[in-house]
């Protein structure tokens, strides 16, 4: 139809089209998914349909093509994957938002259908893109051959029946996780949701209130999940065959480190860190069995309920009580963020606007508007929101869709993962302009140590007088130990289980251990790496390790042992372009455009290139490695080691036979 045959009813349908278009664009804003947006998703996906139907030279037999021809075939295919995938990776994005900011049943159904149709679509792409294994294309680029071969490592659910099962399996989790509900003592629970367990771990110390909402929160969660996990599992492993991979754990470091032996690898990184966690440790249990006589060996496992979680991943909350020199200065970063929250001088709205202000002191970009309208802050009253901060590349055609949700606070906790998570948000910002095959992280441990190097620089003194948060500060020796025991609490007591999650999914996907010892598999290996053993005798019913949304979820986990050492090594190159003097761990490269631009020539790589190669644009190496995390905390080490040796601390612990038994008397 034209205008020109019909002039008054095409144009009163093209206003009633403006119209519509303007209430789309209207309820763009709204936090859940209405009726528009949800038909603007299924018109969406009607339209990739249609795409999918047209006739394409990848979706026939490749064997008479010549060598050009197969060339120009593939260089067409890549062009393709690239176009659906921004339209696909978009939908699951926003899907996914929407469900995390708004938990009910119709954003969990939503979010489901999308991204089963996602995994259909991504399991076509790399059955097209294994038509091309083996042939000989000379002439494709390095950059084409390089999206080809990330399109032929993928997962492909054969049967549609999979790929559903696959979905609701995550959907069920996710719902059951989210809504998991925690009690510490007989008839006293918290709402719902593991951010009120955590607070609770983080803000109490009751012995016993610990211990029984350390096993009511596996209750909750890890018993009910072991068979859907088992399940999952399989399907995971069916999903890799297709591609050529032995088993899902294969396939999972491979394609995101390339490493053969990586979990060999992650051992050996341990051990470079592990006289230092041995000395931190021995400390710790010291001082905990002093604070809590008889309730556990003063030369065994800690319990895993007296940690800042009901992991026992990390301890800061422990920092003020067991400061090595209680009379020097410290700095109370909740404090100074309190004061001034008090006096009027900053709001819980404002944080972000902190963060943003730091990025573009380094010559990076600032936050889209699109950011400041959709982002989520605060934690909503009429509905329920999964609080965990993350960040959301929402893929949009305009590229200025990124997107946080988080329930922040006012302390140095949301402070800290406001600036985390805006530097995954810069990450995706800056590679942007690649193609969509290639806006990744270099390697999976890349995105989370981006923010989190930005955090070491604000977690110092130098910074809060920098942005004049706090007057002068007496910065002596003795307040940088108390600084450091805070930092090391954090982050070296986490290593072991960052890479404990992980080591324990691989060993039973890979088959290396049965179903009947999952269980035991975790505790041993929770006690060999961490020194930690459970708080009250386990079963093989338990599958403790799936209390973690993480493992629950499989969402790799790795990624944050790798990012934790990556961002010592991302932090000591930033300091050094910045030109800081002195120890490490004081050095503050706000300000510094040239720290920034380093920084940003690695960002703008994506995953375009090899991850040492984009480890050595920042750092000038091509390895991951704990030295400068080592340098960063050696005066604290160095005061752990004389501590010890001179109060008679026992240093290290040993595995009982029995790993489930409880490490609390």
């Amino acid at each position: 139809m034209t205008l020109s045959s019909s002039p008054t009813r095409p144009v009163g349908l093209l206003l009633l089209a403006f119209a519509v278009m303007a209430v789309f664009a209207l309820c763009a804003d709204a936090y859940r998914f209405r009726d528009d947006e949800s038909s603007e998703l299924s018109h969406l996906l009607m339209k990739l349909r249609r795409d999918q139907h047209r006739k394409h030279c990848w979706k026939y037999s490749l064997d008479g093509l010549t060598e050009s021809q197969l060339t120009k075939c593939a260089h067409r295919f890549i062009h393709f994957a690239n176009q659906q995938l921004r339209k696909w990776k978009h939908r699951s994005s926003l899907a996914s938002f929407h469900y995390n900011v708004n938990i009910n049943k119709r954003n969990k159904e939503l979010l489901t259908r999308v991204d089963t149709k996602y995994r259909r679509f991504s399991s076509k792409l790399t059955l097209f893109a294994l038509k091309f294994k083996g042939k000989r294309m000379s002439g494709l680029s390095a950059s084409d051959a390089r999206m080809l071969r990330d399109l032929q490592w993928n997962m492909v659910f054969g049967r549609r029946k999979d790929s559903s099962r696959m979905s609701n399996l995550d959907s069920q989790l996710s719902q059951s996780y989210d809504t998991a509900v925690g009690c510490y003592a007989p008839g006293k629970c918290l709402d719902s949701g593991e951010d009120n367990v955590k607070n609770f771990f983080r803000t109490k110390n009751d012995y016993d209130q610990l211990r029984y909402l350390w096993k009511s929160w596996r209750n909750a969660t890890g018993a009910k999940f072991r068979n859907a996990f088992v399940e999952r599992a399989q399907l995971l492993n069916e999903s890799v065959r297709p591609a050529g991979f032995k088993n899902y754990a294969f396939f999972e470091y491979f394609t995101d480190f390339e490493d053969p032996k990586f979990p060999e690898t992650v051992v050996s990184l341990y051990n470079q860190f592990k006289p230092l966690y041995e000395q931190l440790h021995a400390y710790l249990r010291h001082r905990l069995h002093q604070k809590y006589p008889g309730k556990f060996a003063a030369n065994g496992l800690l319990p895993g309920h007296l940690g800042d979680d009901p992991w026992g991943s990390q301890y800061t909350k422990w920092h003020n009580e067991f400061v090595p020199f209680p009379a020097a200065e410290s700095i109370d970063f909740d404090g100074i963020l309190k004061d001034r929250e008090r006096r009027g001088l900053l709001t819980v709205p404002q944080l972000p606007h902190v963060a943003d202000e730091f990025y573009r002191s380094l010559g990076l970009p600032k936050m889209t508007e699109t950011f400041w309208r959709k982002s989520v802050f605060l934690k909503p009253k009429d509905h329920k929101m999964n609080c965990h901060g993350t960040a959301f590349d929402m893929h949009s055609a305009s590229r200025d869709d990124f997107r946080i949700k988080m329930c922040t606070r006012m302390d140095m906790s949301s402070f800290s993962t406001v600036h985390h998570e805006m530097g995954h948000i810069m990450y995706f910002m800056l590679y942007s302009r690649q193609p969509v095959l290639f806006q990744g992280s270099a390697n999976s441990g890349f995105h989370e140590a981006i923010g989190d190097t930005i955090t070491l620089s604000v977690k110092t003194a130098e910074h809060f007088q920098a942005i004049k948060f706090a007057k002068h500060l007496n910065d002596t020796h003795e307040s940088q130990v108390n600084t450091q025991l805070t930092q090391a609490l954090e982050n070296v007591m986490f290593l072991p289980f960052a890479m404990t999650v992980d080591l324990w999914k691989w060993r039973y996907i890979s088959g290396e251990v049965p179903k009947e010892q999952l269980n035991q598999d975790w505790w041993r290996l929770r006690g060999l790496y961490a020194g930690v053993g459970p708080s009250v005798s386990r079963s093989e019913a338990d599958t403790d390790a799936l209390s973690k949304y993480h493992a629950a979820k499989n969402i790799g986990y790795v990624r944050y042992f790798i990012s934790f050492l990556l961002k010592f090594q991302f932090y000591k190159a930033m300091c050094e372009e910045a030109g800081h003097k002195g120890p490490l761990s004081t050095c503050d490269f706000y300000k510094s455009t040239a720290a920034g631009d380093k920084l940003r020539r690695m960002l703008q790589l994506g995953r375009s290139k090899p991850w040492p190669d984009a480890l050595q644009q920042l750092t000038g190496r091509r390895d991951i490695s704990a030295d400068a995390l080592m340098e960063y905390f050696q005066p604290l080490h160095n005061w752990l080691k004389d501590y010890n040796a001179k109060n008679g601390v026992p240093v290290g612990w040993t595995v009982p036979a029995n790993p489930m038994q409880s490490a609390s008397t």
